[in-house]
C-alpha cells in the first residue's frame, strides 16, 4: 500500500466505526476494532473525539483490560468514569445510590456490577471502551449493560487478536486495521 494510501483507508475505517456507532436499535451493540495494539489505540482516540465533538454520547467510558483481566480494576476505571467511586482500599463505594450497602461491608464484585449496571442504565446513552482484550470477558460480570438491557450503551473493544473479538466476545459488527 503507498502512503498515500492510508489516510483514505483512515477514514473509511473511522467512517465504519462512526456508523456502526450511530445505529440504534439494529442489533450492533458490540464493536469490534482489531489490529496491532498502537494503531487500534490511535483510531479509537480519533473515534473518542469525533464521538465527543459529535455529542453521540452523554458519556464516554474507557477502561484498559490486559493478559490477565482484574474485574475489580475495571469495575473501579469505569465507576470514576461515571461518578461512581469505589475505594480501592476497603472496596466501599462511596455514591448515593451505595448507600444501602453501608460503609462497614465489603463490596463484592455482584454487588459493584449491580451498581454499574443501574447507575449506566441512569445515562441515556454510553460509550464503553475496552481497551487491550486478550481473551473473553464477561461483560455481566463487570456491570456493563447493553441490548435489550440497555439500547443506548454501545461497546467497543479493541483487540490485536480476530479470534478473540469473532468467537470468544462475539462482536457484533467486527473492523480490521491494516498493519500499516
Amino acid at each position: 500500500m503507498r502512503a498515500v494510501d492510508a489516510p483514505i483507508l483512515d477514514y473509511k475505517i473511522k467512517q465504519q466505526i462512526m456508523d456502526a456507532l450511530r445505529v440504534r436499535d439494529q442489533g450492533e451493540y458490540i464493536i469490534g476494532l482489531c489490529g496491532s495494539d498502537k494503531r487500534a489505540e490511535d483510531s479509537v482516540k480519533r473515534i473518542i473525539r469525533r464521538v465527543e465533538r459529535d455529542g453521540l454520547f452523554t458519556k464516554i467510558v474507557t477502561a484498559t483490560v490486559t493478559k490477565k483481566p482484574d474485574i475489580t480494576n475495571i469495575q473501579m476505571q469505569i465507576g470514576d468514569a461515571i461518578g461512581l467511586s469505589f475505594d480501592d482500599t476497603t472496596d466501599l463505594a462511596e455514591s448515593t445510590c451505595c448507600m444501602c450497602f453501608g460503609y462497614s461491608k465489603r463490596m463484592r464484585t455482584a454487588e459493584r456490577a449491580n451498581l454499574l449496571c443501574a447507575k449506566m442504565k441512569e445515562l441515556q446513552t454510553v460509550l464503553v471502551v475496552l481497551y487491550d482484550l486478550h481473551g473473553k470477558l464477561d461483560l455481566g460480570e463487570i456491570g456493563i449493560p447493553f441490548g435489550e438491557d440497555h439500547n443506548g450503551c454501545k461497546i467497543l473493544l479493541s483487540s490485536t487478536n480476530l479470534e478473540v473479538l469473532s468467537k470468544e466476545m462475539k462482536v457484533h459488527k467486527l473492523i480490521q486495521l491494516s498493519q500499516t
